[in-house]
């Protein structure tokens, strides 16, 4: 973690340097931006900003869902590119925190210098709506009387979304079946059709669906109730001692030359703060958050604390090197 640090730090201090020409003309192509995991989920925050960013960069950013691996393939793809700023990452605090303390992976954290957030949203518990449960409190009686016979969806082994389930389950002392899917479209297939009973995500992948009766909003994983499911209640007020404020934003690769990380956090800032941005996430379910690098780094390091604790204690360590 340390150098980690000392890396963002070194980039940060050397941003103040002059441009250098080929930071001048950067970027005069245009950018990739790898989401790693499955269209239908966190790639949708990433789609509605990318036009803000393009106009203010003067390119085009190209979204590109790489799935697979629990979202190692996507980032190792990333971690793996020249670092020019041509191709970026894009994912959640806990993504970079949870598979490696799982299992051995081709990255690190430090392989990577965070560029700013974009959003900051709660994960929520949702279920479908023909299940014998209509709130978080019947959900864990029912898994208690029914010890496996919830499946839990998730979008891959490793993801937030599967990572947070389990820590429900050691709180509330359940146990559900974990089902893997590669993108959260399928987790909501899956819950339309009766072979999976909850997950946790994002709002924006549910929110709709809820509004139109087709899914029910159990609980917010946030230390208070999400705005876009203000009727339910927070895990913790539930009883259950679980947080899951996942904050989503731009990395690249190691090494990637000062100025053009300049260009990019000031991109990525003046996007998030205009009002249109604002605007246009809180439509679609997602709340808009700002962090610099340097907040963004602390956000990083407390996930990765947080996770290595939990992932460390004797009933969840049956989950690593699945």
């Amino acid at each position: 973690m340390k150098t980690f640090c000392s890396a963002l730090i070194t980039a940060i201090v050397a941003a103040a340097t002059p441009l250098s020409a080929q930071a001048q003309s950067y970027p005069d192509r245009p950018i990739r931006v790898i989401v790693p995991y499955g269209p239908g989920g966190t790639d949708v925050q990433m789609r509605l900003a990318a036009p803000f960013m393009a106009k203010l960069l003067g390119q085009s950013i190209v979204v590109e869902n790489k799935a697979g691996g629990g979202a190692t393939i996507g980032t190792t793809l990333v971690r793996n590119s020249p670092a020019d700023g041509y191709t970026l990452l894009f994912t959640g605090t806990s993504a970079l925190s949870v598979v490696p303390n799982m299992r051995t992976v081709q990255y690190k954290m430090d392989d990577f210098v965070p560029i700013g957030t974009l959003t900051g949203t709660s994960l929520i518990v949702v279920s479908r709506t023909d299940g014998p449960f209509k709130t978080l409190a019947e959900l864990v009686a029912y898994a208690k009387a029914n010890p496996g016979k919830i499946n839990m969806g998730s979008s891959g082994v490793g993801t937030t979304t599967h990572m947070i389930g389990e820590a429900l389950q050691l709180a509330a002392g359940v146990k559900f079946t974990h089902v893997p899917h590669t993108g959260m479209a399928q987790v909501i297939t899956a819950m339309m059709n009766g072979s999976a009973d909850m997950m946790i995500g994002v709002p924006s992948s549910f929110v709709s669906n809820i509004q139109a009766g087709k899914l029910l909003g159990l609980a917010s994983m946030g230390t208070v109730r999400s705005e876009f499911l203000p009727n339910a209640p927070t895990a913790r007020e539930v009883g259950y001692d679980v947080v899951e404020e996942t904050k989503f934003g731009l990395l690249a690769p190691k090494g990637i030359p000062a100025e053009v990380l300049q260009k990019l956090g000031s991109a990525l800032k003046a996007a998030v703060q205009s009002a249109e941005f604002i605007e246009k996430m809180r439509s679609n379910f997602v709340t808009p958050l700002y962090l610099t690098p340097e907040e963004f780094t602390k956000a990083l390091l407390d996930e990765e604390r947080f996770w290595s604790a939990l992932l460390n204690r004797p009933e969840m360590r049956a989950l690593k090197e699945q």
